[in-house]
């Protein structure tokens, strides 16, 4: 006789092979197979070419089948909250996705075919365990959304410059010690987080170029008591900075002023009113 949790395995694979079965029996669009411990993926998912919408977040997964790249009318792929290492190279072929999840996971590299998913909007890979990322993501100018908080990232390729119509870029919670200077050419970014990146030091001056005032373009997250001294400046003056959102900032208000970093006072004032900002002189 079968042991208990083997029975149990057993009895559940069959009761997600006749999920797959029907979906497939019936043509439908959507799928869900969250929150079911599932381990692994049948192969026979590879059949659902109808689908635009597979659920399989709060899973087990460690992997995914080569077959998920059969599913070439996938818009939406969530796949967060399962144990998954590595994507099999066949995610490329789902060239129609637009929005991929995979918050939580312990991916540690990305294949060079997610430069295929060209249609992508927002891609989502916080809290892995990634130390780079491919130059690939370049090819993705359709994304308005990325994140990519709470990993290992040292660094950023210079393609994320090519990124045009990003809108918000998470790179919080990671081990940067800079940001390319090529991030300056994403013209239509509003949000940026580098909270808690405790080596980066200063921002590229590409971002130091006037803005349309008011918009809010950069997000600092780091609270620190002693943040501007007119007797020396920090070192790492990205952890010196409070939280605040550029366009809410009033330039002229010199009791602000005088307890931000002058760094960050050059890019508010070039964000907000495209004049110099002259440091006061002792007296």
């Amino acid at each position: 006789m079968e042991p208990a949790t083997k029975r149990a395995r057993k009895n559940y694979s069959s009761e997600v092979l006749k999920e797959i079965e029907n979906a497939k029996r019936y043509g439908v669009k959507s799928l869900g197979l969250s929150g079911n411990k599932l381990r692994s993926l049948p192969e026979e998912i590879g059949n659902l070419g109808n689908l635009t919408y597979l659920g399989l977040y709060r899973n087990q997964l460690r992997s995914l089948p080569e077959e998920i790249g059969n599913l070439g009318n996938l818009t939406t792929l969530d796949l967060s909250n399962n144990q998954l290492r590595s994507l099999p190279s066949e995610i490329g072929f789902l060239t129609n996705l637009t929005d991929l999840d995979l918050w939580n996971n312990q991916l540690v590299h990305l294949p060079s075919e997610i430069g295929f998913l060209t249609n992508l909007t927002i891609l989502t890979l916080s809290t892995n365990q990634l130390k780079s990322l491919p130059l690939e993501i370049g090819f993705l100018g359709n994304l308005t959304t990325l994140h990519l908080y709470n990993n290992q990232l040292r660094s950023v390729p210079e393609e994320i410059g090519n990124l045009g119509n990003l809108t918000t870029l998470y790179l919080s919670e990671n081990q940067l010690r800079s940001v390319p200077e090529e991030i300056g050419n994403l013209g239509n970014l509003i949000k940026l987080d580098l909270y808690n990146n405790p080596d980066l030091v200063y921002p590229p001056y590409s971002m130091i170029k006037p803005r349309n005032v008011g918009k809010e373009v950069v997000e600092f997250c780091r609270t620190y008591p002693d943040i501007y001294t007119r007797r020396g400046r920090r070192k790492n003056m990205w952890n010196g900075t409070k939280l605040m959102y550029v366009g809410q900032l009033d330039p002229h208000c010199s009791e602000t002023f005088g307890k931000l970093p002058v760094e960050l006072i050059v890019l508010i004032e070039y964000f907000c009113i495209g004049e110099p900002y002259i440091e006061p002189k002792e007296t």
